[in-house]
């Protein structure tokens, strides 16, 4: 019996209108009659996915920012805060910014990006909550405000090709030492080494005594493959990547038809 299903949200969860449906709602409260526990483990930052479990009055652990930080529903002291090794923080930016990106980072409470035209800063910023604030130099407001050991993850946003240039310039010292992968097809991003969505369930499951193949984990992006790889029950999404199909149990439904629900009816 599985006891515990890890979601990734969007392009999961969400539909395409970036809402949960009726249908998946249903699955989900199903599921947790059923004594199965719910925890969302998202590349968001905590503030929406804590106001999302909010709304489905569900108080259970999520993992945000791609398991950077791991707290409860209801609770205002994380369990766990893991931040990006401060020694080449701003080689990485250097890196970013000199191949003519906007690096937009993510603190516990507080998002800030390069205060520029980048088209596609526009666009991500309708998807993160609270709204990115724009400063004059990135670097510079780290360092003026002391910030070096508190930043939990650098997302970058362009058309998936470009990021992957970008990311074959990284040196194999940064590669080493952050955790790098992609959560859309344009969105990159870089956490702290060692911390995924993988470590991330497995800290859940500490936390509530469940063992690793007792659980499902569905996702579609290139950073659900580490909680994918390691769960009882891998699911892919009918939407993913093609890379995160290769290896899982299940290919479910699209997010725009539920998929979620379709796999939860079928397996719990």
């Amino acid at each position: 019996m599985y006891k515990l299903i890890a979601l990734d949200m969007d392009g999961t969860t969400f539909n395409e209108n970036h809402e949960i449906s009726d249908e998946v709602k249903d699955s989900l409260f199903y599921a947790m009659n059923k004594g199965v526990k719910i925890a969302f483990i998202s590349g968001r930052e905590e503030f929406t996915v804590k106001e999302i479990l909010k709304s489905l009055s569900l108080d259970t652990y999520y993992g945000a920012l791609n398991g950077s930080l791991i707290s409860t529903t209801y609770s205002e002291v994380p369990k766990f805060v893991k931040s990006l090794e401060k020694k080449y923080l701003f080689d990485v930016l250097d890196i970013i910014e000199n191949n003519g990106f906007s690096p937009i980072i993510f603190l516990k409470d507080f998002i800030f990006t390069k205060d520029s035209n980048d088209e596609y800063v526009e666009i991500i910023s309708k998807f993160i909550n609270p709204e990115i604030a724009r400063v004059k130099d990135v670097k510079q407001y780290i360092k003026d405000n002391k910030l070096e050991e508190k930043v939990l993850k650098i997302g970058i946003c362009q058309e998936y090709d470009v990021l992957k240039e970008l990311d074959d310039k990284f040196t194999d010292t940064i590669k080493n030492e952050y955790t790098i992968s992609f959560s859309l097809p344009f969105f990159l991003e870089l956490m702290a080494k060692d911390t995924d969505k993988g470590s991330c369930l497995r800290e859940i499951c500490r936390l509530n005594n469940i063992d690793i193949s007792e659980t499902i984990a569905m996702g579609d992006g290139e950073n659900d493959i580490p909680m994918l790889n390691i769960c009882g029950l891998s699911v892919a999404m009918g939407n993913a990547m093609e890379n995160v199909k290769k290896n899982v149990d299940y290919i479910t439904d699209t997010n725009k038809n539920d998929g979620v629900a379709k796999a939860i009816r079928k397996f719990v």
